[in-house]
């Protein structure tokens, strides 16, 4: 038995939330079910429409978003062993949830199906390196879910991150799924400067939950590497004003970066946001030191 569980928020585009709930409806699962938050009359009357063929839940608008309690109340939802978490801005192509399936029949307890942002990128196939958990297309364990105390909701904005963490040290399998899902919502492909800059933004509170990840004793060196990598060319700069010379240790630096994004341009619009997270490593790690001597 299983669920597609998709969360409907208050600014949700209509038309993404269409495209969603319809490529749901087309798996093979035994029920989909609409966690609608939005208190928007254009997304009920929608689902009004659609009354017989999914169940419908409305419940209040969150008056703070955080990702983590709003996983936990969808979860509360499920009755089912296995469940399928779909975001409203995220479509699954047909029978895509059979990759999902599989993968929970085999022993893992959270896989996912990496992102396109495009029709011609569904088909592209996973990089060696490519190693981005999400939520937003994801299936569930249950039964392991609910052995971990479901998710930690001090981890609002990081909660994708936090299961991998969490499961993988405490033994269980987690890996992703073949193919990839549609993502509407191009504000993370960081495809132009204005949204490189959007997720640079993001990325300067991003650290408090990469650092609380630490004094967890969750971490994983996976996502660690972005502030190795980033970090050194602040570091680079420093010595460099002391001894000159050093400077030209930028050259294989930005060269493993153009090769790893396979070009200049995707480089610059990764940089900028790398950059920022990696800067914002003392605010993480103020802010934990803080929660801690509370």
């Amino acid at each position: 038995m299983v669920e597609i569980i998709i969360p409907v928020g208050p600014n949700d585009k209509l038309e993404w939330v269409k495209r969603s709930v319809n490529s749901a409806l087309l798996q093979s699962v035994d029920k989909v079910i609409i966690y609608d938050n939005s208190e928007r009359a254009d997304i009920y009357n929608f689902f009004q429409e659609l009354k017989d063929k999914l169940v419908y839940i409305k419940d209040k608008r969150m008056t703070k978003v955080n990702m983590a309690r709003l996983r936990n109340k969808m979860l509360s939802l499920a009755s089912d062993k296995y469940v399928i978490m779909l975001d409203s801005d995220v479509v699954i192509p047909k029978n895509y949830s059979n990759n999902i399936i599989n993968k929970l029949e085999r022993g893992v307890a959270y896989t996912w199906i990496h992102y396109a942002y495009s029709e011609e990128e569904i088909e592209k196939p996973l990089s060696i390196s490519e190693n981005n958990p999400n939520l937003g297309c994801a299936g569930l364990n249950l039964e392991v879910i609910k052995r971990i105390g479901y998710f930690d909701e001090r981890y609002e904005r990081d909660e994708d991150v936090w299961l991998y963490a969490k499961l993988k040290k405490t033994g269980y399998k987690v890996e992703p799924a073949e193919g990839r899902c549609l993502h509407l919502n191009k504000v993370h492909a960081r495809l132009n400067l204005s949204s490189s800059v959007a997720e640079a933004r993001r990325n300067l509170w991003r650290s408090k939950y990469d650092i609380m990840l630490m004094f967890d004793g969750l971490t994983d060196f996976t996502f660690l590497t972005g502030y190795s990598y980033y970090g050194s060319y602040y570091i680079l700069a420093i010595l460099s004003v002391i001894f000159h010379p050093l400077t030209f240790l930028y050259l294989p630096l930005i060269g493993y970066g153009v090769y790893y994004y396979k070009g200049p341009k995707k480089y610059l619009l990764n940089l900028i946001p790398g950059l920022s997270l990696a800067i914002s490593f003392p605010y993480g790690l103020g802010y934990n030191l803080i929660q801690k001597l509370k």
